[in-house]
């Protein structure tokens, strides 16, 4: 009976919350039940997922193969050179580098057999095998094997080329070149390299290249390409170093430098042949000559008697180009003596040449200028006159003013004479000017001050207080009639 009464006081949130607890728990009795059966699966499970795939002598049915080309490969020389070749599947098979033109054998797996220590093998990943060259040198070009060593041997080839930086050879390359002026002359240059370089010719003080076309015609070139330069009636103008470069975008460019010299007999330029100078006085002659080979100069007088240095001479010589001379004589303290011809002769192992100027004496005459001076003597006479004493005359002129600027007046009075009427003329400036007010001018100030609104305030003022109170008491006076007839009309 007990129990039939704990039945009925079970209401509906209770019944709601006993269902979800049985729920919860057949959950919670769910989820260990399949951990449990996780562990045991678990627990049993001794065998490797490749003992399921078969033995191991059933994955080398594949042999390994090649993944892809050997790349060429072009270096520079003395660089290093690098070629990879690329396997797959590999196992317990060999890999080997072999030189291809005479078969030598490199590397074999990881292990150098070469005793050069040049070469060098690496292998980063299990399928790719790296050979090294370093440093790298013209013999190295070729190709090279990788092999595997399968039972049908697998290779691949892969090449090297090595870039070769220019050199000239001396064969076939011009040294310094000496020709007669009016001769043709052909320059050359020779150079080596990988790939073949290029030849270009300038000259060294960068000046144009002189050459003639088909017709003898010269024209003027910065630069020339090609490993033979011609030059046809070579003239001394186109005398100079030549430089011969070689590259072919592999540095370093190299170059040679190749002197031409044309040689022609001497040649002198006077700038002027007559020169008067005159007596006492400093005079410089000049000789410009051009030989090659350089050649001797001196001076001669009179077409005879060679001219030595000393102190009435003095010599000097300038050297302004390959070919070309500045020659001077001076003459110091020029006197009759010194008039004439003089010459200046340069001489080489092809020829002489002479240049003549001829000096006079130029004479200045000296004019002496005689200054007289002339005193005159003026005589001077005083009269002395006597002058009446003055009458004295009382005379008040009019006093005048002489304006100067608008800021500033002067006022001058004659017959100013004590410091009373002085005192006078400087107060009355003062005034004039509105420097200092008045009394009557401030007093007239003050009075303009209150108007008559103002005195009419300051008369109302005693009494304001009143009629301000008076005027709030009739206010309240009225607001209390007013409510008092309101409140009889209500109560009506």
């Amino acid at each position: 009976m007990g129990r039939k009464s704990y039945t009925f006081s079970v209401g509906n949130g209770n019944m709601i919350l006993i269902i979800y607890t049985a729920l919860l728990l057949w959950r919670i009795d769910c989820v260990v039940e399949s951990t449990k059966v996780v562990k045991s699966s678990m627990r049993h499970q001794t065998t490797s997922p490749l003992s399921r795939v078969g033995p191991t002598a059933s994955l080398r049915d594949a042999e390994p193969d090649f993944l892809g080309p050997i790349e060429n490969v072009t270096v520079a020389l003395g660089r290093e050179a690098v070629l990879t070749c690329s396997v797959s599947d590999l196992g317990d098979y060999k890999v080997a580098w072999i030189r291809a033109d005479d078969q030598t054998i490199l590397t074999l797996h990881t292990r150098l057999v070469t005793h050069s220590s040049r070469y060098a093998v690496t292998n980063d990943s299990p399928r790719s095998w790296q050979l090294h060259i370093r440093p790298l040198k013209v013999e190295d070009r070729g190709c090279y094997m990788c092999q595997i060593n399968t039972s049908t041997m697998k290779k691949q080839i892969g090449c090297v080329d090595v870039l070769v930086p220019p050199n000239i050879m001396d064969e076939g390359t011009s040294g310094d070149v000496v020709a007669r002026e009016g001769q043709d002359v052909s320059l050359s240059c020779r150079a080596g390299g990988r790939p073949l370089p290029r030849i270009l010719w300038r000259r060294e003080d960068g000046t144009n290249i002189q050459l003639r076309n088909e017709v003898g015609e010269l024209k003027k070139v910065d630069m020339f390409m090609g490993q033979n330069l011609n030059l046809t009636k070579v003239e001394r103008r186109q005398m100079g170093a030549y430089l011969c470069i070689a590259s072919n975008d592999v540095p370093p460019s190299v170059s040679k430098r190749i002197m031409l010299s044309v040689n022609f007999q001497p040649s002198i330029v006077v700038s002027t042949k007559v020169i008067g100078v005159p007596t006492g006085s400093h005079t410089r002659l000049e000789c410009y000559i051009e030989a090659y080979p350089q050649s001797i100069n001196y001076w001669l007088k009179g077409g005879e008697e060679m001219i030595l240095a000393g102190e009435k001479y003095d010599l000097s010589e300038e050297r302004l180009f390959a070919y070309q001379t500045r020659m001077a004589l001076t003459i110091t303290d020029f006197v009759t003596e010194d008039s004439g011809t003089y010459t200046c002769v340069s001489t080489n192992t092809i020829g002489k040449a002479e240049g003549t100027i001829r000096l006079y004496e130029i004479k200045i005459t000296t004019t002496t200028t005689t200054t007289t001076t002339t005193t005159t003597t003026t005589t001077t006479t005083t009269t002395t006159t006597t002058t009446p004493p003055p009458t004295t005359t009382e005379y008040f002129p009019p006093r005048f003013v002489v304006p100067l600027q608008p800021a500033e007046q002067k006022f001058y009075t004659p017959d100013v004479t004590t410091y009373d009427t002085m005192q006078n003329v400087i107060e009355q400036s003062v005034l004039d000017n509105n420097w200092l007010p008045t009394a009557e001018s401030a007093a007239c100030r003050s009075h303009q001050a209150f108007t008559l609104s103002v005195l009419i305030f300051l008369s109302v003022l005693p009494y304001l207080k009143y009629i301000i109170v008076s005027s709030f008491q009739s206010l309240l006076f009225t607001l209390n009639r007013f409510e008092v007839i309101l409140l009889s009309h209500v109560l009506r």
